[in-house]
């Protein structure tokens, strides 16, 4: 995704930039840069169509050609708005600002209106800065699609060694595990930006942090670390990164880097479990039968076991407008106590033995030891699968 008008506007480069006008176009994206002369202060519509700027600029002007016609400045606005500029930004050297109905153009139109003074930037510093944050967002984006592969299991062992190596400090470790840190509510604002680069401030320098799905992949490096306490109790105490705001999930300590996507996938699906059950850190070995239901979940084979369980429950309650498949999925959740069934549906707790006992009927073998398993299976598949 390109880099957009905000984004670049809170760098620090940018803190005595004035927003004047537009500020409902500060999530414009920026796909160029080009700086304003004569290109709307002719009579010619053909060469004012031929220099017109392309859609997505980033436009930067002292409005020279505006000097002593401040008429000017409002054709050039709607020539800007017209061809679909992103931004433009003004140095006062000819006015301190705008004509009114110049600004009520662009705040109509969402052309977001900056002012800087003469001694805050040069046009050129401006250009090369905004180039280098749109190619660094390309790289992190290419790299995200790389990692994306890799944890998705669309990448050879092969390719794998070779990511590894090339993202990674001195090509890789011998004792490392994985963190992930899922933003519980994405933001487009510079906060993103600068919690990650808070991040990865904070870790050692033969640690690893990328950017991955509105949150950050973590990898930390376990050789010359003193392990006092959990893995868990550890990465809280390194990264320092505030609960709340994320939904955070630990892989296992890994001692191979054939097993670096393995620890990548740990930590996302942790971060899954510690979203769905409200827990926060979650270790992936701690994740008990959801080391396999969260990998899986959406595999044919345990699709097809989940249909066989729980497609006669739905069946029946169709049929005969029943409550089965409700009592079924509460029976699940409270590991079988007939006793808080019942009181969560408001009913006698021989209501909630009668309604269980036709679902076992109904699911197979009524002398069958491993019912509450099966049907545990089933229901909590059925959960992950509805996320």
């Amino acid at each position: 995704m390109p880099i957009t008008v905000r984004e670049i506007m809170q760098l620090k480069e940018f803190q005595n930039f004035t927003l004047i006008a537009g500020r409902e176009g500060e999530r414009n994206e920026i796909m160029n840069i080009g700086i304003l002369d004569y290109e709307y202060a002719n009579e010619d519509p053909y060469l004012e169509k031929l220099w017109a700027f392309g859609k997505g600029a980033f436009v930067i002007s002292s409005l020279l050609f505006a000097k002593d016609h401040p008429e000017r400045i409002l054709s050039a606005v709607r020539g800007l708005c017209r061809d679909g500029v992103s931004a433009l930004a003004i140095k006062t050297i000819y006015y301190e600002t705008l004509p009114e109905e110049a600004l009520a153009y662009a705040d109509e139109h969402a052309l977001p209106i900056y002012m800087f003074g003469r001694d805050d930037a040069y046009f050129q510093d401006i250009a090369i800065l905004i180039r280098a944050k749109m190619e660094e967002r390309d790289d992190t984006e290419l790299l995200e699609q790389k990692i994306g592969l890799m944890v998705n299991g669309q990448m050879s062992l092969a390719n794998i060694r070779n990511l590894s190596q090339e993202i990674l400090p001195m090509g890789g470790y011998r004792s490392y595990f994985t963190v992930y840190c899922k933003a519980k509510s994405y933001s487009e604002s510079i906060y993103y930006v600068r919690a990650f680069n808070t991040l990865r401030d904070r870790v050692g320098k033969r640690d690893a942090v990328f950017r991955f799905q509105n949150g950050y992949l973590v990898i930390l490096d376990m050789e010359d670390r003193i392990r006092r306490g959990n893995l868990a109790a550890l990465a809280m105490r390194i990264l320092s990164v505030r609960q709340e705001d994320y939904h955070i999930g630990i892989g296992k300590l890994h001692e191979t880097m054939d097993e670096f996507h393995l620890s990548m996938q740990e930590a996302l699906y942790a971060s899954q479990y510690a979203k769905l059950f409200g827990q926060n850190p979650v270790c992936f070995q701690q994740m008990g039968i959801y080391q396999i239901l969260l990998p899986y979940c959406r595999s044919p084979w345990l699709e097809q076991y989940c249909r066989s369980i729980l497609e006669p429950i739905r069946e029946f309650d169709r049929q005969y407008d029943g409550e089965l498949f409700r009592t079924a999925e509460i029976y699940v959740r409270k590991n079988g106590d007939v006793e808080e069934v019942a009181k969560e549906l408001h009913l006698h707790r021989n209501t909630i033995r009668y309604r269980m006992s036709r679902v076992r009927e109904l699911v197979g073998d009524e002398k069958d030891s491993r019912f509450d398993e099966q049907l545990s299976v089933a229901f909590r598949t059925y959960e992950l699968q509805k996320l």
